[in-house]
């Protein structure tokens, strides 16, 4: 089992960026490709906010990329809620188009949306189903585990002053968002989203006492059949558990 860290410059974001990538296992890998021919699946992988992309080096990450035979490739996201910022980086863009054409261009990595997947946890669950929903050239399956999905809440609680549990108040969600009146049933909205956009497939899972289950339970309503909803027991989702990122990459590959 190997990963690396990437780093790059992109002008979407005006400045450089970091990444980890997790291989796949060396007798998973044609090696003597010579004409890198072979192109591998990838699994995008986000992290939650307050969080980094070394989060990842703590769960089974790499060993669901050597046993599984695919790239998960892990982005810093920063503070940006995986969204195309009012006043910030246009991270949305980035991660849809311009960070996949870097990292094709240094890995063998397929630009095939059939082998194109996105996941995420908390707040990068929300992007990761933001972007599959809005980007089904790019992305066809996705994974959000413990997501963060209900924004246009989210920016409620920060208006009244509330702790918002996701590390922004309202002055940071403006930055992000813009208006924060105005979420609810925007292109931020991904319960909006889920309703409009028919393609793609999903898997939804989080523990069955969060304080998201609620969200989590409506958009995998929302979705339909086009979404698989799992559900663990307890409060708090323990990404190092085995079983959770595991489960998971297995729907991705079967």
């Amino acid at each position: 089992m190997a990963y690396l860290e990437l780093n790059a410059l992109s002008t979407i974001l005006c400045g450089s960026f970091s990444a980890k990538v997790y291989l796949p296992e060396m007798n998973l890998l044609a090696l003597d490709d010579e004409k890198h021919e072979k192109k591998y699946p990838v699994l995008w992988l986000l992290h939650g906010e307050g969080g980094t992309a070394l989060d990842w080096n703590r769960t089974l990450a790499e060993k669901c990329a050597a046993e599984h035979g695919i790239f998960i490739i892990a982005p810093d996201a920063q503070h940006t809620i995986c969204t195309n910022m009012d006043y910030g980086p246009r991270y949305e863009d980035f991660l849809a188009d311009e960070f996949p054409k870097l990292c094709r261009n240094n890995l063998p990595i397929s630009a095939d949306p059939a082998l194109n997947w996105i996941g995420g946890v908390g707040t990068g669950a929300y992007g990761a189903v933001k972007a599959a929903l809005k980007h089904p050239e790019t992305f066809t399956k996705c994974i959000a585990m413990d997501g963060v999905f209900d924004m246009a809440a989210i920016c409620r609680k920060a208006m009244n002053n509330e702790d918002t549990k996701i590390f922004h108040n309202a002055e940071s969600l403006k930055a992000v968002f813009g208006d924060i009146t105005a979420v609810e049933g925007s292109g931020n909205d991904v319960y909006a989203l889920a309703g409009k956009c028919g393609s793609g497939s999903f898997y939804i899972t989080g523990t069955a006492k969060s304080p998201y289950a609620d969200e989590r339970k409506r958009l995998a309503e929302t979705l339909g059949g086009r979404a698989q909803y799992a559900e663990t027991a307890g409060e708090v989702m323990d990404l190092t558990e085995p079983a959770v990122l595991k489960n998971a990459v297995d729907w991705l590959c079967r």
